[in-house]
């Protein structure tokens, strides 16, 4: 820093100096110009006031002559050799030019009117006034190049004396002639530019009357020469500019060594004064480092807060150390001098003793690790670290030994390990655990020719528990579940959680029989009552098995054929169990297949509505039609709903599905309302899925706006199992579609649940006797009486009856005398597409009344 800013003055004063030297040179050169240029200046002063001088002498010649100059031309070329760079000289009485000399070259000028002349003209009126000599120009001139023209007016006197205006005399100059005659053009050879200049009195500006390539800047000097057309300037400034560049150069780099230099010497100063401070710092710090090294070691020591030992390559401790005593076996002062074979267990003493080999070896150990049963802190892991102190010649090796506490960081692992492999609610294995243990025992009955069962166990109707009752109640009764599995099995078994409310029992060694009595036993053992403050809960299972190797081979295979044969139980009424079998696979297979299809139904255009005529059973006339979904596809060919529906609303597809049967069939409907057909409504069949859509109201709203049908035109068909799962919510739901406008009527009656109190609660107008009631009404008293008796309630209730499956005419007649409103059956028409099923409509249009037709239009 301090060479640097020596540097900095240095190279200040050196620059300083180097201008002011710069300056005094140029003014110098200056001055010696600007003589030059007086000088050429009084030159060409004097050769244009020689030339004009002889204008006195024509002056003389026009007086003397009293106006008349005999043999001019003789006189005017005796002049010449006299008075060098005159072009010619010449007269002009009035203004007028008529005699010249020499006349060759410039017969033009005879008769030339220098008063009115437009670029003489001026000078010439000045000049008349004025009575003095004047001088025009710079201009062409008539015989070629550049000059100017003095010209002298002449006044005579007449007979009485009075001065009258006789003419001119004038004289024409040749400008590079006098040029010459001033050395002006040698001031190029002497390294000079040079610019002769003047300004116009009549416009003010600067007009160049000579000038050297390329003319000088505007920093030349100049001298004026004094002429009677004003002054002129003569401007020079040297080619190679003011001053000396190599001089210039050369000062800099004098100056910028010297600088250097002074910098240089500036930084020896310093790092002589640094070098004498560091040596004092140096000696200062040894001596401090010298008496604080044992302190510094120390107060190390003491921050290690686990044990530290020094030993040797028998395993003699040389010194012990540790902030916390509880990690060692022993005090410190009776750990020095003993070998750790009799201090540690054989176990530890070998860990250790394999860490001192192996930082003999390489000179360092890391990683290896054992556990302790200490005294005051119990069972304690450790991992030691050691390297190899250097040893004098001669001398036996020494090691430092660092026994680290990792007690916890274990735990951690253990608790990460656990976490990774078992359920943290019921503590049971999860399924990453039970597919290693599965695949060994797999391993196991490979090599004995045996077979071992998987057990798939889901709680049902689970769900109802977490949504009554809480989820806190839910996983207390999950616990309690595991508790019972587990007392249920061997101890080979594993008993593992997947999740939710599905176990999974894993039982090696078991034949299919063995399987299902424990299957069995788990039964009665789950539907016997749990007691969870302050609940009574009961609940059931579905267990689905699969058996190696009957089943599958792996994990996976096995995992997926129990699960199906569990939804098998489920599907055959739950509180049961279900063996895998090849045909649940196929159906397995098949609805997969199907769900796969289903998800490109829509889009391709796959679904078509057909229409089955509803007929009032007094009249037989058509009065309404319900939409039935049919599904053709390209390689499944006809699907059946019965099998595709279940797997819409178990995958959510069934919204989309079933908005797009609504759209479509209020649509088909407002087409058959606007050619008047005798349809009074359409029935379109909702799903449990779509019942429960929070969006279902907007939905069917939008759809009738869409179309332009009156609310009242619509018909939604609903399960019983879809009203009576959530009452008050279906209470709410029906009564958003009645506000809208919207009938509902009940699927199926008499199949489900129904319970009355909340039927008569029901925004229903309609019940519809589900077919497996009117199938057999001929035969079957039974039937003939719930069909009765559903009719009559319905009557009570003020609703109407659909009876569904007519086929026969006896049955007909028995619906009749029930007093049954309505009927829809294959003895009124089969399903229809829509195009047919207009055709149906047009053909049965004709027995349509008036006041069917008057309800068509209203």
């Amino acid at each position: 820093m301090a060479s640097m800013v020596v540097f900095v003055l240095a190279a200040a004063c050196a620059g300083t100096l180097v201008w002011t030297l710069e300056r005094q040179d140029r003014t110098q050169q200056r001055t010696q110009v600007a003589d030059m240029a007086g000088d050429h200046a009084q030159a060409l002063q004097r050769a244009i006031g020689l030339a004009l001088s002889a204008n006195n002498a024509l002056v003389a010649l026009v007086r003397q002559g009293q106006g008349t100059v005999a043999q001019f031309e003789d006189i005017g070329t005796q002049m010449l050799p006299f008075y060098p760079g005159i072009a010619a000289l010449g007269l002009s009485p009035g203004g007028v030019v008529r005699q010249v000399v020499p006349l060759k070259g410039n017969e033009n000028l005879i008769g030339f009117d220098q008063l009115n002349d437009p670029r003489q003209g001026a000078e010439a009126k000045r000049a008349r006034e004025s009575g003095q000599l004047t001088l025009a120009g710079p201009l062409e001139l008539v015989q070629g190049g550049l000059g100017v023209v003095g010209r002298q007016p002449v006044y005579l006197d007449d007979a009485q004396g009075a001065r009258r205006f006789w003419g001119f005399t004038y004289v024409t100059i040749r400008l590079p002639e006098v040029l010459a005659a001033a050395r002006l053009p040698q001031l190029v050879e002497r390294g000079m530019r040079y610019r002769l200049w003047r300004v116009r009195p009549d416009n003010g500006q600067e007009q160049t009357i000579a000038a050297s390539a390329p003319a000088p800047g505007a920093d030349a000097v100049g001298r004026s020469l004094t002429l009677p057309n004003g002054e002129w300037m003569l401007s020079l400034a040297p080619a190679r500019g003011w001053g000396d560049g190599q001089v210039l150069a050369q000062r800099i780099v004098v100056g910028l060594l010297f600088s250097l230099l002074m910098a240089y010497l500036a930084r020896l100063l310093a790092a002589l004064k640094a070098h004498e401070r560091g040596l004092a710092q140096q000696v200062a710090l040894r001596t401090s480092v010298i008496e604080s090294t044992q302190q510094q070691l120390r107060a190390t020591i003491d921050a290690i807060p686990d044990p530290l030992f020094e030993m040797d390559e028998e395993g003699v401790f040389h010194s012990a150390h540790s902030q916390r005593a509880e990690l060692l076996v022993a005090p410190a002062a009776q750990l020095v001098g003993r070998n750790v074979a009799s201090v540690l267990p054989q176990a530890a003493a070998q860990t250790v003793m394999g860490a001192l080999a192996e930082a003999q070896a390489q000179g360092w150990s890391a990683g290896r690790q054992f556990m302790l049963e200490l005294p005051l802190a119990g069972a304690t892991w450790f991992e030691l670290s050691a390297a190899r102190k250097p040893a004098a010649a001669g001398e036996k090796p020494r090691y430092i030994l660092l026994s680290r506490d990792i007690t916890q960081q274990r735990q951690a692992q253990d608790r990460i390990q656990r976490l990774a492999h078992f359920d943290p609610l019921t503590g049971l294995p999860n399924r990453a655990l039970l597919a290693e243990r599965t695949q060994h025992r797999i391993a196991e009955e490979q090599v004995r020719g045996g077979s071992l069962a998987m057990l798939f166990v889901d709680l049902d109707h689970f769900k109802n528990v977490n949504d009554s009752l809480g989820h806190r109640i839910g996983d207390i009764l999950l616990v309690a579940v595991a508790r019972r599995l587990e007392a249920l099995v061997r101890a080979q078994d594993t008993v593992a959680r997947l999740g939710g409310d599905e176990f999974m029992l894993l039982m090696p060694a078991t034949t299919a029989a063995q399987a299902a009595e424990v299957a069995n036993q788990l039964l009665a053992a789950v539907s016997q009552p749990f007691q969870v403050d302050p609940h009574e809960l009961t609940t059931t299972l579905s267990v689905g098995i699969a058996m190696y190797p009957a089943d599958g081979d792996t994990f996976d295979t096995l995992y997926q054929r129990a699960d199906a044969a569990m939804y098998r139980a489920k599907q055959g009424g739950r509180n049961r169990l279900g063996f895998f079998t090849a045909d649940l696979e196929a159906r397995t297979a098949r609805m997969l297949q199907i769900e796969n299809a289903l998800r490109r139904g829509l889009e391709r255009n796959q679904f078509q509505l057909y229409y089955q005529p509803q007929v009032a059973l007094a009249s037989r006339q058509v009065v309404g039609a319900e939409a039935l979904l049919r599904w053709h596809h390209p390689d499944l060919g006809d699907v059946s709903p019965a099998e595709f529906i279940p797997v819409a609303e178990s995958t959510g597809m069934i919204v989309a599905i079933g908005e797009w049967v609504l759209h479509t069939a209020v649509q088909d409907a407002k087409r058959w309302l606007d050619l008047q057909l005798p349809l009074r409504a359409v029935s379109v069949n909702l799903s449990a899925v779509q019942f429960r859509h929070p969006q279902l109201p907007d939905m069917v709203t939008r759809c009738l706006q869409q179309a332009g049908l009156p609310a009242r035109r619509l018909e939604l068909e609903l399960t019983e199992g879809a009203a009576v799962d959530d009452p008050v919510a279906a209470l709410a739901m029906m009564d958003q579609l009645h506000d809208r406008g919207v009938r509902l009527s009940m699927d199926d009656f008499g199949t489900g649940y129904s319970s009355l109190s909340y039927l008569k609660r029901f925004q229903i107008y309609k019940l519809k006797i589900d077919q497996s009631f009117v199938r057999d009404l001929d035969d079957d008293a039974n039937d003939r009486a719930i069909v009765s008796a559903i009719i009559r309630m319905a009557q009570a209730l003020g609703m109407q009856t659909t009876a569904e499956g007519v086929e026969t005419d006896g049955q007909l007649e028995f619906l009749r005398r029930q007093g049954c409103d309505e009927g829809q059956g294959y003895l009124f028409g089969r399903p229809l597409p829509a195009a047919q099923f207009e055709a149906y409509l047009r053909q049965h249009d004709s027995l349509q009344t008036g006041t069917s037709t008057q309800d068509l239009a209203g």
